[in-house]
């Protein structure tokens, strides 16, 4: 189970919230670019052959002599890729059943806000695609179908290049809310996420490991990149510690600046049994969702 009862109770409230007007035919609760029917008043515009006669102001008309035709909101959904990186990397420090569970956690949460979701992998699957692209759904029904689906997912060999496995996924269609969950170990970041430009809003939930937040790393050692299998020697000290803190924090710094350039949200989380509420508890701070 990946969102668990409680969980699913607590956000079944929430809807996720987009960047400006969603250009959606469909009805949801997301402000569209269009007029439509809603309770919330826009403004008055001539009657013109064709309209609703009930949308008409008979007071207005009455003092005007102009038939005026009353204009509300119109509510559309978001469309929303939910995309889940499962490279190598991703296999340690529980990080891999975290970017499901965090995966799911905004995939229920789409759904019950009414939007449409799909389901997105990469690298492809068998390593031999770039992305792979998954289920759809629309309501809370589908949801079971998108969760099996999603716990079905492993660990697939990659060649470490984000920028072309995000470029197939935005090939699909740029204007929707993206949600990328990745540790985003990989050399291409900035390429990857600068593919991401042009979505309808949306996040990237950069999920790292306590030992990879926290290393506790003493002595020499050797270390082996997990999807490269490069090595290099490593020697503990507490000034080699202090030195990996600083650039940690320096590249997220990095991280967070460029998904803003790309319009979306950036969210360092820790992975954990707890991942998923301290990261709903994170989007709601952040007014991500409401």
């Amino acid at each position: 189970m990946l969102v668990s009862p409680g969980l699913r109770e607590k956000i079944g409230r929430f809807s996720l919230t987009g960047r400006g007007r969603v250009r959606s035919s469909r009805g949801g609760r997301h402000l569209s670019v269009h007029k439509g029917e809603s309770i919330d008043f826009v403004d008055f515009r001539e009657y013109t052959p064709g309209d609703d006669y009930r949308r008409i102001d008979h007071l207005l008309w009455a003092r005007l002599g102009t038939p005026l035709i009353r204009e509300f909101e119109a509510e559309r959904e978001l469309s929303v890729r939910v995309v889940v990186d499962r490279s190598p990397s991703m296999g340690f420090h529980q990080k891999h059943p975290a970017a499901l569970g965090l995966a799911g956690l905004i995939t229920y949460l789409a759904l019950a806000g009414g939007d449409r979701v799909e389901l997105w992998t990469l690298p492809g699957q068998g390593g031999r695609q770039a992305a792979t692209r998954g289920p759809t759904g629309r309501h809370l029904s589908s949801w079971p179908r998108l969760e099996a689906w999603l716990e079905g997912l492993g660990i697939e060999p990659a060649e470490g290049t984000l920028g072309p496995a995000l470029a197939a996924v935005m090939a699909s269609g740029r204007r929707r809310y993206t949600a990328l969950v990745s540790d985003l170990l990989v050399e291409d970041w900035r390429a990857g996420l600068d593919r991401l430009a042009g979505s309808a809003g949306g996040m990237v939930l950069h999920l790292l490991g306590s030992a990879e937040l926290d290393p506790q790393v003493l002595g020499d050692v050797r270390l082996r990149d997990a999807e490269t299998g490069e090595e290099s020697d490593f020697s503990g000290t507490v000034d080699a510690y202090d030195r990996y803190r600083s650039r940690l924090d320096d590249l997220c710094e990095q991280m967070a600046k460029r998904s803003a350039r790309s319009g979306l949200r950036y969210l360092l989380v820790e992975a954990g049994p707890d991942a998923s509420e301290r990261t709903f508890a994170g989007l709601a701070a952040a007014g991500m969702v409401r």
